[in-house]
């Protein structure tokens, strides 16, 4: 008896075998391929929350994100990234980036905010400092977060 495709699925009566030189990315559905059904090593790979956001706004204002729900602005160069899905833990790791002045030899950095708040599961303090190490609001924010 022949491979038999229904709506329960497929059924192997032969020795034909399924293996990813059969499969292509036109044989999937969209939204079948899950970071819960991927190997442990490769769910470490995806980043599981990223943020491109204006925080010279109040709130923030989120031009494009994954997996975050807002972003709060607690003061001058002061940000609270939340999650909508919680990390696993709190030993993820966070990529940042921002504007900076052209021209001049101004910067700004994105850094954890661990004087007035630490990360949790939920959400990650940042604080943007220019170089002379005052708070400043940025206009182009960048947040990327890696983890278990």
């Amino acid at each position: 008896m022949p491979t038999t495709i229904t709506s329960a699925g497929v059924t192997f009566n032969d020795a034909t075998s399924l293996t990813s030189a059969n499969i292509g990315t036109a044989q999937l559905v969209n939204g079948s391929v899950i970071a819960s059904k991927l190997g442990t090593t490769e769910q470490k790979q995806i980043c599981k929350a990223w943020v491109n956001f204006n925080g010279a706004t109040s709130p923030g204002t989120i031009r494009s994100s994954y997996n975050v729900s807002s972003v709060t602005k607690s003061g001058t160069g002061r940000y609270i990234v939340n999650f909508t899905a919680n990390m696993a833990d709190t030993n993820y790791s966070v990529v940042t980036g921002t504007s900076c002045r052209i021209g001049s030899v101004f910067a700004i950095v994105l850094l954890e905010d661990t004087v007035n708040s630490s990360r949790t599961i939920s959400l990650l303090p940042l604080t943007s400092l220019n170089l002379g190490e005052a708070y400043e609001d940025t206009s182009i924010s960048q947040v990327a977060v890696f983890g278990n």
